[in-house]
């Protein structure tokens, strides 16, 4: 009679198959938190110079970031409501702004938001550009001088169009009658594409928004940019004069960064920041960027951080000293 045949015991095998079927749930959730969007919020309507620069970064941030992000617009009082947005969304990572400047930090001197310039972590700034003034192409207004010597002529009735007051462009076309002792009529819009298409249709003489938005269009005859508002002229187009040579000298424009809630873990905004460090770096983008006249000026984490307080102290001084909008 033939002995039985030893059997191997089958217990080490079942286990090892009872923790992989308990450890697939958590893999599969894990590998579906990697794939969940991000969000980039955008403060103003779809079509202006904030979001096309949005909209331009991220695929690149879905690139360097591993995960899909989609541009969501909350236009609204001048970019505060995405602001509050932003400060009260969940810290982890999937909730980022392209916030812009000086707009950030002069809506808590003439507003009431429910953040501080302290509810942010700031994480890179992308972009710096210079405003321009500009009038439709059939304007009567070939200059700068002309457009105020208008506005001179007849106070507050020369109409310029922009997001609301005490905005960036707002403040920007303040600096200008106060130099020249002149009054326009400020007509607030949901952001800069709006604007432009009210200039465009002849309802406002005019508005001022920065060169990714405007010089194109003004190369291809659908607008006429009359000055830059910077010290010096811009070798894309050499063609533009400043405001300086029509007698005004004024620098106004608008910076772009990115920012997460402040609680955000350390490692979440590493990544960030790392995020967009690269996408400013990146060939692809700077070929993009360059096509569409949008001007990089790339700050890190420390760096723009400092670039916001000092921002923030500057705009509370002119504020103090002089409100631009009546309490």
């Amino acid at each position: 009679m033939c002995a039985p045949h030893a059997e191997v015991p089958a217990l080490p095998q079942r286990r090892s198959l009872l923790a992989a079927s308990l450890a697939l749930p958590a893999l599969i959730s894990r590998a579906h938190a990697q794939d969940r969007p991000a969000q980039l919020l955008v403060g103003f309507t779809p079509g202006g110079n904030i979001d096309l620069a949005a909209r331009m970064a991220a695929p690149f941030f879905a690139k360097y970031l591993g995960h899909p992000v989609i541009v969501v617009n909350r236009p609204g009082a001048g970019g505060m409501i995405m602001l509050n947005e932003l400060a009260a969304a969940a810290p982890d990572g999937r909730t980022a702004a392209l916030v812009s400047f000086p707009a950030l930090v002069t809506a808590l001197f003439d507003n009431t938001p429910r953040y501080t310039v302290d509810s942010f972590a700031y994480v890179g700034l992308l972009t710096d550009e210079p405003y321009t003034i500009f009038v439709g192409p059939n304007s009567p207004y070939r200059t700068l001088p002309e457009l105020v010597e208008a506005a001179r002529a007849q106070p507050e009735t020369v109409t310029m169009a922009g997001a609301g007051v005490g905005s960036a462009p707002h403040l920007a076309l303040m600096q200008l009658e106060r130099a020249a002792g002149v009054r326009f009529t400020w007509v607030p819009t949901p952001g800069a594409g709006q604007a432009m298409q009210l200039v465009q249709g002849g309802h406002v003489a005019g508005s001022i928004s920065t060169v990714s938005l405007t010089v194109r269009a003004h190369i291809q005859g659908a607008l006429r940019v009359l000055a830059l508002m910077s010290e010096n002229r811009w070798d894309r187009a050499p063609d533009l004069p400043t405001t300086g040579e029509g007698g005004w000298k004024l620098e106004a424009g608008s910076a772009r960064g990115f920012a997460l809630p402040a609680a955000t873990p350390a490692p979440i905004i590493q990544r960030w920041e790392d995020a967009v460090r690269q996408t400013a770096q990146d060939p692809e983008f700077k070929a993009l960027t360059d096509r569409d006249y949008l001007i990089l000026r790339y700050m890190d984490r420390a760096t723009m951080t400092a670039f916001v307080q000092r921002e923030h102290a500057a705009y509370g001084a002119i504020w103090r000293s002089t409100p631009w909008k009546q309490s």
